[in-house]
């Protein structure tokens, strides 16, 4: 007599999910990275892991077949759980992810209920406004809705604002009124507050012109500042704070050029380019490639897509990219370095810190000096391990090896193609 006998479809791959997660979590916790997050870019492989299940269930059934007779259900509710499980664990460790891209959201919102003058029709460029510094003048807040700022430096005993206003799609007597009714409100004290109020116009009566500010500053005062941006760039050259400086653009680039202080930005949609910075920064970035080069203090770059650069930093690294290449030449003191999905090149001639290398998907090469006091280690899942090191020993998917004291450690991890060579 024939039993009959019902297979629900799907419980190894809730398994198998579930493992998965709680596998990436472990991993995460004890190298500190962000593995979790390939949940986010291999979640479809959850319906071909269903799929293999169900054809390898059904030919192992026929050759039962004179045994039994089955009938086949998919288990729509464990695979349910086990996403739901899955998902809340993601959620609870990954807030930090999540809070930048609500603000991504938050920001996009704001700038989506605002047009924007685009820098072509008709432009003037207003008279000069001169703003008195007291010795109690520390701070310095200047928000713009639409248009570029640019700080620095002159010879002069005040603050000075130029302001170059741009007024495009409409012509005639409407541009004069435009022109006049928008204007840079300014607020003295222990915090001099700078402020575009553009005059809105267009058939929405929602479309700002685009007001550019160049804001000139003494050159024998430091203040900290606070410049914001809704839709353009920001550009700092020879300016000196007095401790912080904090950036932000919803759309457009940070740009920094010998400023001495500690720089904290965003931007959401833009490029960042550091040259000469004597200070700390901490900048990110969900868009736009990042440079930086001759800065001293530490330096903290981040963007959700784009490549990464730094040359000559004097302080800790710490460079990390969800989608692009990383590059990073003559770093003197700790290294971290991360991309899911790019190539990492890393060059110096002294190892002078510890250094923890990783990539997901990209080819990783290294240059590193035959003298010092370093030890390697480095494991790769696929590809290949080339050195030419003597000093260092390949061996099953693995690379490592001292030189001198072995004082710093290299660590390296990924799956692609690994190379390391002396400088």
């Amino acid at each position: 007599m024939n039993r009959k006998h019902k297979i629900r479809i799907g419980r190894y791959t809730a398994a198998l999910l579930l493992v998965t997660t709680g596998f990436l979590l472990i991993l995460d916790i004890i190298q500190g990275s962000e593995h979790m997050l390939l949940i986010l870019k291999w979640w479809p492989l959850i319906a071909v892991m269903w799929g293999l299940e169900s054809i390898f269930i059904l030919i192992i059934s026929k050759r039962h077949s004179g045994v039994s007779r089955t009938t086949f259900r998919l288990d729509l509710k464990g695979v349910s759980l086990s996403v739901l499980l899955s998902a809340c664990v993601f959620i609870v460790t990954q807030q930090e992810h999540y809070l930048q891209l609500w603000n991504k959201v938050s920001l996009n919102l704001t700038a989506s209920s605002v047009d924007f003058s685009e820098q072509e029709g008709e432009h003037l460029t207003k008279d000069e406004q001169m703003i008195p510094v007291t010795f109690d003048s520390e701070n310095i807040i200047i928000s713009n809705t639409n248009g570029n700022i640019y700080l620095h430096r002159e010879p002069i005993d005040h603050i000075q604002i130029s302001t170059e206003i741009w007024v495009d799609q409409i012509n005639g007597p409407e541009v004069e009124d435009i022109f006049e009714q928008s204007v840079v409100e300014v607020s003295e004290g222990t915090t001099i507050n700078i402020e575009t109020k553009g005059k809105a116009y267009g058939q929405s009566g929602k479309r700002q012109p685009r007001m550019n500010l160049s804001v000139s500053l003494p050159e024998d005062r430091r203040f900290n500042y606070e410049v914001r941006t809704m839709n353009g760039n920001i550009i700092l050259e020879d300016v000196n704070a007095i401790e912080d400086i904090q950036l932000e653009s919803a759309n457009g680039k940070l740009e920094i050029r010998n400023v001495l202080g500690n720089v904290k930005g965003k931007t959401l949609n833009g490029g960042v380019r550091i040259t000469k910075l004597s200070g700390d920064a901490d900048i990110t970035s969900n868009q736009g490639n990042m440079e930086a080069t001759d800065t001293t203090g530490r330096l903290r770059l981040t963007t959700q897509l784009g490549n990464i650069s730094a040359i000559r930093v004097g302080g800790d690294v710490d460079m990390r990219t969800k989608n692009g290449n990383i590059y990073v030449s003559q770093p003197l003191r700790n290294l971290k370095a991360e991309s899911l999905n790019g190539n990492i090149v890393a060059i110096t001639q002294q190892v002078a810190g510890d250094w923890d290398i990783y990539s997901a998907v990209g080819i990783m090469d290294l240059k590193l000096p035959l003298e010092g006091n370093y030890k390697l280690n480095g494991v790769i899942s696929f590809g290949e391990i080339r050195s030419s090191i003597p000093a260092f020993t390949i061996y099953n998917k693995k690379i490592f090896g001292t030189i001198g004291e072995g004082d710093y450690f290299i660590h390296i991890d990924g799956n692609s193609d690994l190379s390391v060579n002396y400088y």
